[in-house]
């Protein structure tokens, strides 16, 4: 399926395989659910650990992407208000989201995500430590209202980077983003857009369910130019043919290679 639709899908924090990190409040706020992930890891050698959690037997497959210029990209511009009117202002920004989103979309807010995946932290290393819960501190801080209007700071920078050390193993690193709950430039031009903020504030206040589990992020047209299929150590012929097929239809450019870890590994 990420073949087909050229989608990485990322999945809610509270619905990884670690319970541990749905648990990142701060200030009473949860910001689990509203962060997502695509975890991939930085190990050049193949796991046997991670074969064995992540794929059924024979079934599997391991998929080498390069990580710059991954992800579709949308041209746009930073804006400001002045009045009732929005100002285009700045040069030309290259965005992971359609700017279509950002005015239209109510259902959530979209990130402000650039191609500078390291300046805009969209990706990071995980980093190993005994405890998350620390982490969490003062991530969600200088919650204020005058008059109509009312604001919040929310540093998200902390959640999703920390994992207990007994998943040292894994090596990861993760490309992450934040999904907040309805989508203020939505009403940016109404006179209800001060009540519409502090309306989105606070359902984060009151930890409101975002309705979906998961984002199907959009692939750039070069993503799979160098992607590499490790195959299964465990594979059969059957499963090689159904992966060969896909890549033929769907990525031609992909290389289909062999496991290091046949006849190392029990089925």
């Amino acid at each position: 399926m990420i073949l087909k639709n050229r989608t990485l899908r990322f999945t809610r924090l509270d619905q990884v395989d670690d319970p541990e990190e749905s648990n990142f409040v701060s200030n009473g706020v949860n910001l689990g659910p509203y962060t997502f992930v695509s975890c991939w890891t930085e190990c050049k050698e193949e796991s046997i650990p991670m074969w064995k959690m992540y794929t059924r037997g024979e079934w599997g497959v391991r998929m080498s992407l390069e990580r710059d210029g991954l992800f579709q990209t949308y041209k746009d511009y930073t804006y400001k208000r002045q009045g009732a009117e929005i100002t285009e202002v700045g040069e030309e920004i290259l965005f992971l989201f359609d700017p279509e989103l950002k005015w239209s979309q109510t259902d959530f807010m979209p990130p402000f995500l650039t191609d500078n995946y390291e300046k805009c932290n969209f990706y990071r290393k995980v980093e190993y430590v005994d405890d998350i819960t620390p982490y969490a501190n003062n991530s969600v801080k200088n919650l204020s209202q005058q008059d109509e209007k009312m604001s919040i700071t929310i540093d998200f920078d902390k959640v999703g980077s920390y994992k207990n050390k007994r998943w040292a193993f894994q090596e990861e690193s993760r490309f992450v983003m934040f999904l907040l709950p309805g989508n203020p430039f939505a009403s940016l031009n109404s006179p209800n857009h001060y009540q519409e903020q502090r309306r989105i504030i606070k359902d984060i206040i009151n930890n409101k369910e975002l309705g979906f589990s998961h984002y199907d992020m959009p692939l750039s047209a070069e993503a799979f130019d160098h992607l590499v299929i490790t195959m299964s150590p465990l594979c059969s012929s059957a499963q090689r043919v159904i992966v060969e097929s896909l890549c033929e239809k769907y990525a031609p450019k992909a290389k289909i290679v062999e496991s290091l870890l046949i006849g190392k590994l029990a089925r």
